[in-house]
């Protein structure tokens, strides 16, 4: 059970059912689970993030998970992969680092960069909403609660980012890591840990490195993720 489809295939009864069904991503979109959403470029920062501290309070993708606390028809969001097109490059950046947290404070950012463009469904059967909202661009988050925590951290590149680098960071599942550069160019995946995000919480992602300039570089962004039950 998720987001409402009706499988027409069984009556209404109060049997036991067992069928197959496709596993993975095509089963979260086959019940109308699976959504994405994405941002034109905008800037990232105009913070000289330098460490991994100013990367946390000042990141670069925040996604809030809107399902009310408690509530029986509140679902997790599940974490897919978050694409990440360079089209504007920090001055002077020799590295770039990653940082992840997860808070139950909502609303985490005391400013607000751009909204991303609503969330659709990859069902077309499937009119359902998500309640997730997302949010790049100039962010700038309170510290972390007693119960927030970072959940991942990492080198994305030890090479200076250039216009037209791409990242993809996948999350859970299985991925083959990888440069896929082309001349100068690099396609680079990042392996992260599953990541959900409870009803009330927010998940932020920021860069920092070496050198990391308050020019701020400029992205374009692909996200997606499940909105379930937990445990289901």
């Amino acid at each position: 059970m998720s987001q409402g489809l009706t499988n027409t295939n069984y009556a209404v009864s109060g049997s036991t059912k067992v069928s197959t069904i496709f596993v993975g991503d095509y089963a979260a979109c086959d019940e109308g689970s699976y959504y994405t959403a994405n941002l034109a470029a905008t800037a990232s920062t105009a913070v000289a993030t330098t460490t991994q501290a100013l990367a946390k309070t000042n990141p670069s993708l925040v996604i809030i998970n809107n399902y009310p606390v408690g509530s029986a028809n509140s679902y997790n969001i599940y974490l897919r992969y978050v694409k990440i097109l360079m089209t504007a490059v920090t001055t002077g950046a020799t590295t770039a680092q990653h940082v992840g947290t997860l808070d139950n404070l909502n609303p985490k950012l005391s400013t607000v960069g751009t909204a991303f463009n609503a969330p659709n469904s990859t069902n077309s059967a499937s009119g359902t909403k998500s309640q997730a909202s997302l949010v790049g661009g100039v962010n700038i988050a309170t510290a972390d609660t007693s119960q927030g925590r970072t959940i991942h951290t990492g080198t994305v590149t030890n090479s200076i980012p250039i216009v037209l680098d791409s990242w993809l960071l996948a999350y859970g599942e299985p991925v083959a890591s990888g440069n896929n550069g082309v001349a100068t160019v690099k396609s680079l995946t990042i392996i992260l840990p599953p990541v959900i995000i409870a009803p009330g919480w927010t998940y932020t992602l920021g860069f920092w490195g070496a050198s990391w300039a308050a020019a701020a570089p400029t992205y374009t962004w692909d996200c997606g993720w499940i909105e379930r039950p937990q445990g289901q």
